[in-house]
């Protein structure tokens, strides 16, 4: 600033113009989208809040490809048993906390059957 003083106090006995450089001003519409996605960033769910979704859906998927086998009974850390989706505990983490009960007349039958929900828990195909 002071060197724009200096020079223009230097030239006022010129004749020839002062030059000045204008700072660049910003396009608004940036500005707009720099807000929109801060905003944007604000109102997206958390990762925990994320993840607490994702257990409850794929938990959801699971519960209704199995909720016709009679062999198999979901309870909560409690013992009380689970029913529908809406009754899902939750723990201290927000995750699901369940024991599923495989009840089978023989080992072998409990084992298809264990093997069968573990397939369908890794490979998420809940058919």
């Amino acid at each position: 600033m002071l060197q724009f003083v200096v020079d223009w106090l230097y030239r006022a006995d010129s004749s020839s113009p002062i030059e000045v450089d204008l700072p660049v001003v910003r396009d608004a519409s940036a500005i707009l989208q720099f807000r929109q996605r801060q905003q944007d960033i604000a109102s997206s769910p958390t990762p925990r809040e994320r993840g607490i979704r994702f257990h409850q859906e794929e938990f959801a998927r699971l519960f209704e490809a199995v909720e016709r086998w009679p062999s198999v009974e979901f309870l909560t850390a409690g013992g009380l048993p689970v029913e529908a989706v809406d009754d899902l505990p939750k723990s201290a983490d927000g995750g699901i906390d369940v024991i599923v009960r495989i009840v089978a007349p023989t080992e072998r039958g409990a084992r298809n059957i264990a093997g069968r929900l573990r397939n369908m828990i890794v490979s998420q195909s809940y058919e």
